[in-house]
């Protein structure tokens, strides 16, 4: 190539990179705002904008899709935070928003969830409520064939605890151990006809737990004719999206939907709706909602013949990385609905 045309060709380059500017409406930079605050941003460029990432503390807590203009909720503990806003183009270039927020305070409250996502229970539903308060029926966990992982570490749970707690009465579960998982379960009799579960609960995770959870499995299961139907879900700390069980192959399975570390020190509230179908023996994750924002995943699963006796339950895990140090989740309001 000439020096001429090389020349030309590098000043069309220069010239065909797109600038992205992104601003911020809210909050105000410095601003002092609640432990939920709004977000609101636009980004412009002479390219179609093609997606965002939102960065607290440097974990990213928002990702969307191609718009000029995002509005979302975040939740953070008491404390000062640096959000980085940054948007991307279709000609690869990107722009980014720096401001530093300051949490004034945690609220035991979460923001209410948008009940529209969800249906809503028949009036001969079963419904088991605050199942953290039922201190019989327990069974739990730490070896490898049981809870995965390398079986090491300790673990315990403890109820009734008052402080962190929404009603005054919580479970707290703890456990330690290099690649080590612990598993608590219980089980609330088996329902034959059910095939709609709804499954609510909060959690608070310690300070710890930002470095130590690997991942945070929740669960709800359903025996029945000997088939296993193991709705398994799991905040991915590692890949950062919620995952989900394939019971034939026994393997997690990445989802599109994205999973935020969660803050400590505050109420997270997680809902699933999930079916089961008895005929061709499989399970649907249709919606999960994530402190009000709502995904609707229709993902089918296979259940597993394993001779079990009928039953319904639901369990909490805790796994750990390889440092090994321990941290503690409490569980409260927890209510599981079947039909």
């Amino acid at each position: 190539m000439n020096k001429a045309l090389l020349s030309a060709f590098c000043m069309f380059a220069s010239f065909s990179v797109a600038q992205v500017t992104v601003q911020v409406a809210a909050p105000q930079a410095y601003a002092t705002v609640g432990a939920t605050f709004s977000l609101q941003a636009t980004a412009s460029s002479s390219h179609p904008i093609t997606g965002w990432h939102v960065y607290l503390d440097d974990v990213n807590v928002y990702t969307g899709t191609a718009a000029k203009t995002i509005s979302t909720s975040l939740t953070a503990a008491a404390g000062t935070h640096q959000l980085v806003v940054r948007a991307w183009d279709t000609s690869g270039a990107y722009g980014t928003q720096y401001l530093e927020a300051t949490v004034s305070k945690s609220v035991d409250t979460p923001a209410p969830t948008p009940t529209s996502s969800l249906p809503t229970p028949p009036s001969n539903a079963a419904v088991f409520s605050n199942i953290d308060q039922v201190t019989t029926g327990w069974s739990a966990c730490n070896t490898a064939a049981c809870a995965g992982g390398n079986g090491g570490g300790s673990y315990w749970q403890a109820f009734n605890q008052g402080s962190p707690s929404l009603d005054g009465r919580s479970m707290e579960l703890y456990h330690d151990g290099s690649w080590s998982n612990a598993l608590w379960f219980h089980k609330v009799g088996a329902i034959n006809t059910a095939t709609n579960f709804l499954w609510d609960f909060y959690v608070q995770l310690d300070s710890s737990s930002t470095t130590a959870a690997q991942s945070l499995e929740y669960d709800a299961f359903q025996f029945l004719n000997g088939y296993n139907y193991m709705i398994g879900s799991q905040c991915n700390y590692a890949a950062k999206v919620w995952d989900t069980w394939n019971e034939v192959s026994q393997h997690w399975l990445h989802t599109t939907v994205p999973c935020k570390k969660f803050a400590s020190g505050t109420w997270h509230h997680i809902q699933w709706y999930m079916t089961t179908n008895h005929t061709n023996h499989t399970y649907t994750y249709k919606t999960l909602v994530v402190d009000g924002v709502a995904y609707n995943l229709n993902q089918t699963q296979p259940a597993k013949y394993l001779g079990w006796s009928n039953n319904l339950g639901v369990q909490w895990q805790l796994d750990v990385v390889a440092s090994g140090a321990g941290y503690h989740e409490w569980v409260d309001k927890a209510t599981f609905t079947a039909w």
